[in-house]
């Protein structure tokens, strides 16, 4: 590696550093050797959990595809890697999945490397570097271009949408001493071997096994006769009998254990260095997985050892570690500092042995060790703080009352699945600590008041917020009774209007309004109705925020329930930015239903409320319905994907990161009823009633009086019973209790107005003895006159026409432990607690001849058949309770988050070290340096340079785009080609109209498209379909733009005969979907198509597209809600490396100083690759480069000097001494080749109007909820 210094830079953000690197390796003829690109193996949800970064399958592509033409010749240093030959390119940036493969196999199966199955993301994991020898410098191999790495900004606490004006004064304070370290391996590659063993990914049956495998691994030099002791292992043999090497063998001098032992004792003494540099390097996990003797070992490629080179960020210069021995280095003769194959003591292993050290000392700390079965994986260090949990909802589980002889006030736990339980295993391992409301029967007036509850609920860890009335019920009795509910309860704007359970616009005020907003306009279609309700609900929701803020570390997990308080997630994380405070981890979990995606998009502000949820790390529901509901509409309204998750999860991808939404349901608490059941309240509840009801048989039911609750359809069902079967008018009794909470009053008021007239009208049929009818007032009713009438019954009655998860027929099944005849429930369809019981007799309670049926069989089911009924359920009742729930919920948490322990988060420096596997690590490092852009940089960079070239996307980059899964397409940007906003137009002709810069839209459209939107900006150039066709700068004074294409060697006409006639069937049958055809490509449509039947076609439309065009060489592109049929060897980054060659040629080659490269999709990640690409060239001389596609010219016009007709025979540039700048960047925070990050296309179009004027993009000032509304309008 070479050792250079330069002067200190104001910025080093976007700065260009290559590093070349030595290694002396003795290689068999056939093989050579190189070194991994950029960055390494990176996780990914493509893996396996013994192979996370699916680096098994890579191997094995490698293995068919080593040193092929790779993009059929315009790869160039990638080990020839080629385009798959079907890429799902908006799904495998999602999810992982990348490719359709035949007969069905599994892509990560190994036979697939034999059928030639290729893989969208071997790219993005086989970028290595070639390295080169000669007679003369043997075994000393070099590379023959340079590593290209990028400088970038330091990760903030909080990246947040202002980081991109954020004051760098902090940074550059630090900026004088920051290190950055570029990890590398090597790794010998050998084409034509076929198999992917002996290079550390095998399962391993024997130690003996093994033991060959470290025998080769450790030597220094490798020879065709070291492969003999390999014959009895698991290498392909030649057709000599002899074994072949194999593709890939990937250096790992720490395999054998005398060398690992003498490693960490070496590295433990090397701590006391480490704890007095202060250096950042964290902790690895050790490269093998040593199982019991006898057991499979397993070695993992992205957990092999790797290498360091430290960077100055400052100088963008190499340094060299205080603790190297000068003396035992070696340098090539240009200064490289020469590496040793499998050479254990080199410097550049230096920073891996000293983790090594680390990870020894840390799992050899002193802990207390739980086992549980011989299970060593639980480790709790009682010596830890315990971690906190916040538990918000809005109404506090406790029950408060005052004295009204002495004024005090008293509280104590209420009846809750929230609420602390004695002996909770929760409690005794978590701080917990509760935030919400109370309510009170008698009224809060007073701030002595208030104090003192605030007193007395702090003693049981517990802050109370206080609201003004008026806020309070517009937000409670309003927007989340009148609006929330009916619509989580699957109550559209059409159901609203029915007098029986309508919109009450008295239910916050009983004063009419005079502005027109709520009592003034009666009808529920006209939802402004709703907009103070909805400000009432917003300031709650603040409210919260800024209070939970100023209470979270954050190590701490905040916990959300229910709907009262869906905006938190995401106004609290907006709070902790505000606050510099590093994000907390966040649970939102949802207690009643999520309604189908067609009713939660009528809501005015339902895009809103579900991206507020989205903000959280779990959303957790009661059962898969919601679940699903939820997905849908997500992928509807905001066109998120989702996936499978291992661990059997499902993952959202929102804003960068993964939503993890899980199902656990919870039952009661079997210590507490087994209690309340032996009160003597209970014991003589139950006497009294069965005393009430001799003879008879009891049908009970306890519900609340609303409308969705089914008691009328109960009531009319029983009424319709006794007068079908007389035989039962004397031996059974319907005892029914109706809840009044007082929530939904009208609603309440006009069922318990029905409710009283049919039971009225039974009593006078059938006479009083036939039905036991009480109202209650409040919210439930109490466990001990529940328990007494669970106990009596023998069947208990559910008729919910929507509901969510109740526990009282939970509670039920419990009641009856130990009954000699259990009694059987009978629970609606509709009702949550369905798909939890399966001893329940299901019915529909709109079906009253089947629900008739059931009660009779209810009432006649021997006894045999209710045990077995009851066995089926009572071991989850009875084993179920909250602190099984909330533990489930915190194991997904954990589980999918990979949330670290408390010590190992106690700085800013520390948070990813001791007990990190070596791939973990190296993923946090890579993430740490994959930042969000900061425009001062780039505009740092601007200034400073003089030969500048723009590259940018432009649906999606410089004109926002919609989710193609989003059902509903509330406007056509991005589909239609509509032009940029003015601002970006206005910055595009300022940037174009500078002669230093160079600026191109490469857009993946037609050029009529383009040329039309964009194409008459002056000194702009364009490239459309995907970079097939281009058009150089226009420049003042031409009437019109000449057109060029690349000659990429197919009979395209033949092509599109075929897919025209495949893709008019596929339009023909799909709704909404139609041909698009451009130059050398064609491409079809369903952006407008219901987003699930569309995509389910385009995956059958491409397995016929590959199976008529096999004969062609051509690959097929899923993007954007369009599959394209293109080149085989067509990608953006052809054209971006010729504009790149073009400009550094001009002026006697005077070479390219700034570079911006922008995107948003996988189809833009070959415009990265690129540029670094074209920047590890600029060194070399044309012969060893791979030049670009021939060019013809499509359209008459004059051409200044015809720049792009004939490629410059030079691409050595004279400016290799100068300062350069790269910023790729990537819109929208992903996986990606780019080097940083922005939003989306409002940050775009930011950093333009702030490199042409300074100023900022007017219609960037619009908020989220504007943006929204604005949409649903």
């Amino acid at each position: 590696m070479e050792d250079k210094s330069t002067a200190n830079a104001a910025s080093t953000a976007g700065r260009v550093v290559r590093v070349h690197l030595a290694c002396r390796a003795y290689l068999p003829i056939g093989s050579s050797l190189r070194v991994t690109g950029s960055h390494l193996w990176d996780p990914s949800e493509s893996g396996s959990p013994s192979d996370t970064s699916g680096a098994r399958r890579v191997a094995a592509i490698m293995g068919r595809d080593a040193y092929s033409a790779g993009e059929s010749g315009f790869a160039g240093g990638s080990l020839g890697i080629g385009a798959p030959n079907v890429v799902n390119e908006a799904e495998s940036a999602a999810s992982g999945e990348g490719t359709v493969t035949p007969l069905g196999r599994d892509m990560a199966s190994p036979e697939n490397a034999l059928v030639g199955v290729h893989d969208s993301h071997a790219p993005y994991y086989v970028s290595s570097v070639e390295m080169v020898t000669s007679p003369e410098t043997y075994p000393i191999w070099r590379t023959r271009k340079p590593v290209v790495l990028v400088l970038t900004d330091k990760k903030s606490k909080s990246e947040s949408v202002d980081d991109m004006d954020a004051d760098d004064d902090d940074d550059d304070h630090n900026v004088k001493s920051a290190v950055i370290q570029h990890s590398y391996r090597y790794l010998v590659v050998t084409p034509g071997a076929e198999t992917d063993g002996a290079h550390g990914l095998g399962r391993f049956d024997s130690d003996d096994d093994l033991d060959v495998i470290k025998n080769l691994l450790n030597k220094t030099k490798i020879s065709s006769g070291s492969l003999s002791a390999l014959n009895n292992f698991t290498l392909t043999s030649n057709d000599s009998g002899g074994a072949e090497f194999p593709v890939a063998l990937w250096e790992n001098p720490f395999l054998s254990d005398q060398v690992d032992d003498d490693l960490m004792e070496e590295s433990t003494r090397e701590m006391s260095t480490y704890s007095a540099s202060g250096s950042s390097f964290g902790a690895l996990s050790s490269v093998m997985e040593n199982h019991a003797r006898g057991h499979k070992r397993q070695i993992v490629v992205e957990d092999l050892p790797y290498r360091t080179l430290d960077i100055d960020v400052n100088t963008a210069s190499f340094v060299r570690n205080a603790n190297t021995d000068e003396e035992a280095l070696e340098f090539t003769e240009d200064g490289v500092i020469i590496d040793n194959w499998n050479g254990h003591n080199d410097a550049t292993f230096y920073a891996y042995r000293l983790r090594e050290g680390l990870k020894r000392a840390y799992l050899n700390r002193d802990t207390d060790m739980v086992v549980d079965g011989g299970d060593s994986s639980m480790i709790i260090d009682t010596q830890r703080p315990r971690k906190r949990i916040f538990i918000v909802c809005y109404h506090l589980p406790v029950i408060v009352s005052k004295d009204p002889e002495t004024g005090e006030w008293m509280a104590c736990w209420a009846e809750s699945i929230l609420a602390k339980t004695a002996n909770s295993a929760f409690v005794s391992s978590y701080d917990p600590h509760w935030v919400g409301t109370c309510t009170t029967s008698t009224p809060i007036e007073t701030d002595a008041d208030r104090q003192a509850l605030k007193t007395l609920l702090a003693s049981m860890d517990c802050t109370v917020l206080f609201f003004d009335e008026n806020v309070r019920d517009a937000h409670y009795k309003g927007f989340c009774k009148q609006v929330l509910w009916m619509a989580f309860h699957h109550v559209d704007l059409l159901d609203a209007r029915d007098p029986a359970f309508g919109m009450d616009f008295n239910a916050t005020s009983t004063e009419k309004y005079t502005d027109g907003t709520l009592l003034d306009l009666k009808s529920p279609w006209d939802q402004r109705q709703i907009v103070k309700w909805w400000e009432a609900f917003s300031q709650v929701n603040h409210t919260f925020a800024v209070e939970v803020a100023k209470m979270v570390q954050p190590d701490d997990i905040v916990w959300v329930h229910d709907y009262h308080l869906s905006l938190l997630p995401r106004l609290l994380g907006e709070e902790e930015i505000n606050i510099g405070s590093r994000q907390t981890k966040k649970i939102f979990y949802l207690h009643i239903p999520f309604p189908v995606s067609m009713i939660f998009k009528e809501m005015e502000f339902g895009c809103t409320v579900l991206e507020g949820i989205l903000h959280a790390d779990i959303v957790g529901f009661h059962s898969f319905t919601d679940a699903r509901h939820f997905l849908s509409s997500a992928k509807r309204i905001l066109g998120l994907p989702h996936d499978s998750l291992e661990g059997g999860l499902i993952g959202v991808k929102y804003k960068g990161k993964t939503v993890v939404v899980t199902m656990s349901s919870v039952s009661v608490e079997p210590e507490m009823v087994d209690a309340v059941m032996n009160f003597p309240t209970a014991i003589s509840g139950a006497a009294e009633l069965k005393a009430k009801h001799s003879g008879r048989a009891i049908i009970a039911g306890v519900d609340v009086a609303q409308y969705l609750s089914g008691v009328s359809l109960k009531l009319a069902t029983y009424e319709r019973l006794l007068q079908d079967a007389p035989s039962w008018r004397n031996k059974v009794v319907l005892v029914q209790r109706c809840l009044i909470p007082g929530a939904r009053c009208l609603d309440e008021a006009r069922t318990v107005r029905e409710i009283r007239g049919i039971v009225k009208r039974i009593k006078s049929k059938y006479g009083d003895a036939v039905i036991d009818y009480e109202e209650v007032f409040g919210s439930s009713m109490p466990i001990d006159q529940r328990l007494a009438l669970w106990k009596v019954a023998d069947c208990l009655f559910c008729a919910d026409v929507r509901g969510g998860l109740t526990l009282l027929p939970l509670e039920f099944v419990f009641a009856q432990k130990g009954k000699e005849c259990p009694g059987i429930v009978i629970a609606s369809e509709f009702s949550g607690v369905f798909s939890i019981l399966n001893g329940a007799l299901r019915i529909s309670p709109f079906d009253m001849k089947l629900t008739l049926a059931t009660i009779d069989r209810a009432l006649t089911m021997s006894k045999q058949e209710r045990e077995g009924r009851h066995l089926r359920d009572i071991d989850f009742v009875s084993s179920s309770g909250s602190d099984k729930w909330i533990q489930n919920v915190l194991r997904d948490l954990f589980d999918q988050t990979k949330s670290l322990d408390e010590d190992e988060r106690d700085s800013e420096e520390n948070r990813s070290s001791e007990g990190k596997s070596v791939g973990a690590f190296l993923a946090d490092k890579k993430e740490e340096q994959f930042t969000r852009l900061r425009s001062k940089s780039v505009i740092s960079a601007y200034k400073s340079t003089s030969k500048r070239v723009i590259v940018l996307d432009f649906n999606g980059t410089i004109v926002l785009k919609q989710a193609v899964d989003s059902y509903l397409k509330r406007d056509s940007a991005g589909s239609t080609m509509d032009a940029p906003p003015t601002d970006v137009i206005n910055s595009l002709q300022i940037l174009c109209s500078d002669p230093n810069n160079t600026v191109f839209v490469v857009s993946g459209d037609n050029k009529e498209n383009v040329e039309q939107a964009i194409g008459h900006i002056s000194g702009l150039g364009l490239a459309a379909s995907n970079g097939s066709c281009f058009s150089p700068p226009l420049r003042d004074g031409s009437a019109c733009r000449t057109w060029l294409a690349l000659d990429l060697g197919i009979d395209w006409a033949s092509v599109e005969g075929v897919a025209l006639r495949i893709m008019a069937k596929f339009t023909a049958r799909t709704n909404g979907s139609f041909i698009k055809r451009a130059h050398s490509s064609i491409g079809w449509s369903y952006y407008s198509c219901d987003p699930e039947f569309g995509s389910l076609q385009a995956k059958y439309l491409v397995i016929e597209l590959e199976r008529e065009l096999a004969a062609f060489d051509v690959r097929f592109v899923h993007l954007k809600g369009i599959v394209e049929v293109i080149p085989r060897k067509l990608n953006k980054g052809i054209i971006v490396k010729k504009i790149l060659r073009d400009v550094a040629a001009r002026n006697n080659n005077a070479g390219v100083d700034f570079i911006l490269c922008m995107g948003d999709d996988i189809s833009d990640e070959k415009m990265f690759t690129s540029v670094f690409s074209f920047i590890s060239e600029m060194d070399e001389d044309y012969a060893n480069v791979v030049p670009s596609p021939p060019v013809i010219q499509l359209s008459q016009g004059i051409l200044e000097a015809q720049p792009f007709l004939v490629e410059k025979p030079v691409v050595r540039c004279n400016n290799q001494k100068e300062k350069m700048f790269a910023f790729t960047v990537s819109v929208g925070k992903k996986e990606s080749h780019a080097s940083q990050y922005v939003d989306d296309a409002r940050d775009v179009a930011d950093l333009l109007v702030k490199l042409s004027s300074g100023k900022r993009a007017s219609y960037r000032r619009e908020t989220d909820d504007e943006i929204h509304r604005m949409q649903f309008s």
